[in-house]
């Protein structure tokens, strides 16, 4: 009975973890998640990790689970809020902490979100730029730690060229959730993801 009932709740827990992660994730959930999940219960019942408040123990355990499961991803509410059953506001509150005090792991991820959003819009913008139409916006959609990088890469591309030169700014759209939308100019588009593609080279 033990056992059935130790199966079941891993495949409940596998079904919800599994949301939105990536293949590698999904494999890395299936042969780890038993184990880390008896180490954070083990370390509360020896006293190795005691938390002041549910919040601390939550932000605790979710950057194990970010950090060994999903390091491929950066912490979003919204997909808190879908794997771990966390009310809403407090999934926003803990995805922002998170990002914020692992600032730099959360940022690599980031920066790969953008450029891949930004690369898979390239044909369109290309074909914008050679239609005369460089100014023609196009539709992107960032999580929250993308949509900051999104403005902190274009500040620094922005810095490398002259001031006649700098690219139009992407206008911000009406979003919901934790999903920013952005009209990117087709020139902006092709401008900083040529320049975040030659700082990715060696």
């Amino acid at each position: 009975m033990t056992d059935e009932r130790l199966r079941q709740l891993s495949e409940k827990a596998l079904e919800t973890l599994l949301v939105d992660a990536s293949p590698e994730a999904g494999e890395r959930l299936k042969a780890g998640l038993e184990h880390l999940a008896a180490e954070l219960f083990l370390e509360w019942l020896t006293g190795e990790r005691r938390f002041e408040s549910q919040t601390q123990q939550s932000e605790y355990w979710l950057s194990r689970f970010y950090e060994e499961m999903f390091p491929d991803e950066q912490p979003d509410g919204t997909v808190i809020y879908e794997r771990f059953g966390l009310p809403l506001p407090r999934a926003n509150y803990i995805a922002r902490l998170l990002r914020t005090r692992r600032a730099a792991q959360w940022r690599t991820a980031a920066r790969k979100e953008l450029v891949a959003a930004l690369a898979a819009n390239r044909a369109g913008a290309e074909a914008a730029k050679e239609d005369g139409a460089g100014i023609e916006e196009i539709d992107i959609s960032l999580s929250a730690g993308a949509a900051d990088e999104l403005r902190v890469q274009l500040d620094r591309y922005s810095a490398t060229v002259a001031p006649d030169e700098r690219p139009r700014p992407p206008k911000a759209k009406p979003s919901l959730g934790t999903t920013r939308w952005f009209a990117v100019p087709a020139e902006t588009l092709l401008a900083l993801l040529g320049f975040l593609q030659k700082g990715e080279r060696p």
